[in-house]
């Protein structure tokens, strides 16, 4: 007999679906949700996955694994789980800025793999990681010639376009990083200039001295240089120096860092 109670049918079909909210969700949208998510907690992702089937299915993905965040995690891992080591490994080969960034850090300035950690350092840079750019840039500003000229445009694009407060930013991560690890590359490429080479160099520049004669405020001598700081990780712009060798003086107290663990000369 035809069912002659039309809302009895659609509180059946309702209850029937009641439990499987996104079951018609494409795929790629979830996906899309759960990465937005996981770019902000991994733990609100786990607990996304214990929602539904759906969710847990589309966790797998590795468009997932290039999005999460890594903040809750260690970056030198001394004693992890096998289940968070995979996690992390995953991460890495689904191309986590992130993760690719740590493990050129620990490849290039601990374990010696130089090759390797320059090449997971260019990955993170070339994905828009800005702590990878800027190692990058000056590990690039360090082995001269051309690599050098490279280095000194991706770090002026990384100062233009964020400002420079980025470039304190990225001194404090890298500090914290290379305290947490035993660092064993301490001379990069053709190693730290002395502060009083630079500023030999810095006075026979055409492009320092030009930048000089045209400021109107030239015969204040007092101003602080370019580099780093008395609160050390802080960094102060110069605009009477050119590009070239504002990173080559910021090249040359990186490369202080890492052997003395101070960043004043």
């Amino acid at each position: 007999m035809e069912n002659l109670n039309p809302m009895r049918h659609i509180t059946k079909c309702r209850r029937k679906n009641y439990h499987q909210p996104f079951k018609y969700v494409p795929k790629e949208l979830l996906t899309e949700i759960l990465a937005r998510v996981a770019s902000s907690s991994v733990t609100d992702l786990v607990n996304a996955k214990a929602c539904c089937k759906e969710f847990l299915e589309a966790a797998s993905e590795d468009y997932i694994f290039e999005r999460v965040t890594l903040d809750s995690f260690p970056v030198i891992p001394w004693k992890i789980s096998y289940r968070v080591s995979s996690f992390l490994e995953r991460c890495k080969k689904s191309g986590n800025p992130e993760a690719l960034f740590r493990q050129g850090m620990i490849d290039f300035f601990s374990a010696l793999k130089h090759d390797s950690g320059l090449k997971m350092l260019e990955r993170a840079a070339s994905k828009g990681h800005v702590e990878a750019t800027y190692v990058y840039g000056i590990l690039l500003v360090c082995h001269g010639a051309e690599l050098r000229n490279k280095g000194v445009k991706l770090l002026s694009d990384l100062k233009r376009s964020k400002s420079s407060l980025v470039i304190t930013e990225c001194r404090k991560k890298v500090q914290r990083i290379t305290w947490g690890m035993w660092v064993n590359n301490y001379v990069v490429g053709i190693g730290p200039a002395q502060e009083e080479e630079y500023m030999k160099k810095r006075k026979t520049c055409s492009s320092c001295n030009s930048k000089l004669a045209m400021c109107s405020f030239t015969t204040d001598q007092s101003k602080p240089r370019a580099g780093w700081t008395s609160s050390d990780e802080d960094f102060e712009d110069d605009p009477f120096s050119c590009d070239s060798c504002l990173w080559d003086l910021e090249a040359t107290l990186f490369c202080k860092s890492l052997r003395s663990g101070s960043y004043r000369l």
